[in-house]
C-alpha cells in the first residue's frame, strides 16, 4: 500500500495535469492506470470515460456537411486494404459511418459508382487480428466492406 502510495505521487508530480480542451481536440490523450483483471481503476476509466467521449462529428461534402442524426445511412470509405489473408486475394474498403443507421444486407447507392446499388451483405468489425460479422453499426462506427 505505501508503494502505490508513492509511485502515485512520483507519477502526479512527474506528469502535467491535463488539459481536456487538448483532449477534445484530439491533440493528446489521457493517462489511465489500472487493471480490469484485479477490477482496479475500471470504474473510474469508464466514468471519466463517458465524461470525455463526444458524439460523431458531423463530416464535410461538397454540398456542405452531413450530420450524425441525418436520417439516411451514409458512410465515407477512407481506406482500400488489399490480402489482408494472405491466403486468399481479398480486399476490404474500410468506411466510417457519418449518418443512419447500417443494418446487415442493406442496399445503398454509391456515388462515386454513378449511383450504382450494391447489396452490403459481408460487413466485419476489425479488433487486431479478429473479425466479427456486423449486423448493426451506428454513426461513428469503422466497418469493413
Amino acid at each position: 500500500y505505501l508503494q502505490v502510495l508513492e509511485d502515485v505521487e512520483i507519477i502526479r508530480e512527474m506528469t502535467p495535469p491535463c488539459d481536456y480542451d487538448k483532449v477534445k481536440n484530439g491533440e493528446i490523450s489521457p493517462l489511465f492506470f489500472g487493471s480490469a483483471m484485479n477490477n482496479f481503476g475500471v470504474e473510474i476509466f469508464l466514468r471519466k470515460f463517458l465524461d470525455l467521449a463526444q458524439p460523431p462529428k458531423a463530416q464535410e461534402i461538397k454540398e456542405g456537411s452531413i450530420e450524425a442524426v441525418h436520417p439516411e445511412f451514409t458512410a465515407l470509405v477512407f481506406k482500400l486494404q488489399a490480402n489482408l489473408n494472405p491466403k486468399h486475394r481479398d480486399c476490404m474498403a474500410f468506411a466510417r459511418i457519418c449518418s443512419g443507421k447500417f443494418e446487415k444486407g442493406m442496399k445503398i447507392r454509391n456515388s462515386r459508382l454513378k449511383n450504382r446499388q450494391i447489396t452490403l451483405s459481408q460487413a466485419q468489425m476489425l479488433f487486431a487480428s479478429d473479425r466479427d460479422s456486423v449486423d448493426t453499426a451506428y454513426p461513428g462506427d469503422i466497418i469493413g466492406l
